[in-house]
């Protein structure tokens, strides 16, 4: 690697961003920071609120703590040896993060290369209707979340970075997408 990367994954929640993400850190190298190091952080010591409203303060908040991170990377980021970033985010009406990442991205000379992870709503649900994701509270009520996906999936973040990848994995298994993103990672080694 002859340059950063700021390596972004981005799906709705269960679309195998983080899969994926820590298969590319254990294979090809990586820092990953997952969108759930944050969220599961302040879930563990705090009581998420149930109420619409307080949840998008509360989720405004971690956002808040996300962002401080990325300034602290940005003053502190090696600058002797190349280094690959990798975060992972859910793609909602909204969500600005992306935006901020690819300025991140600018401000330490890297690549940033967006990798959209699209999957079919009936493939979401039945991978969010297990019991590892119920027990991670990620999703309670799939009927919901699927009236949530309808909703959600016109109006979410599409990145327009040239480097960008967009895969639907509904019917590809974990190796074959990660073979599809290892190669369109190469063209930026």
């Amino acid at each position: 690697m002859k340059r950063n990367q700021v390596v972004l994954f981005y799906g709705m929640p269960a679309s195998g961003k983080y899969t994926i993400a820590k298969k590319i850190q254990e294979k090809c190298g990586g820092v990953l920071l997952d969108n759930h190091y944050f969220y599961d952080l302040f879930d563990n010591i705090t009581e998420v609120p149930n109420d619409q409203k307080q949840w998008y303060e509360f989720s405004g908040r971690v956002i808040r703590v996300r962002d401080a991170f990325l300034n602290v990377l940005r003053k502190y980021y090696p600058q002797k040896t190349p280094v690959r970033y990798i975060f992972t985010s859910v793609i909602l009406s909204g969500e600005t993060f992306p935006a901020r990442l690819q300025k991140f991205a600018r401000d330490i000379h890297a690549d940033f290369i967006p990798i959209e992870l699209m999957v079919r709503p009936d493939v979401l649900l039945a991978r969010c209707n297990t019991e590892m994701r119920r027990q991670r509270k990620k999703i309670s009520n799939p009927e919901k979340y699927g009236k949530l996906l309808e909703q959600w999936m016109p109006k979410a973040f599409h990145s327009r970075s040239p480097n960008r990848l967009v895969l639907d994995s509904s019917e590809l298994t974990t190796d074959a997408t990660f073979n599809q993103i290892k190669k369109h990672l190469k063209q930026f080694d």
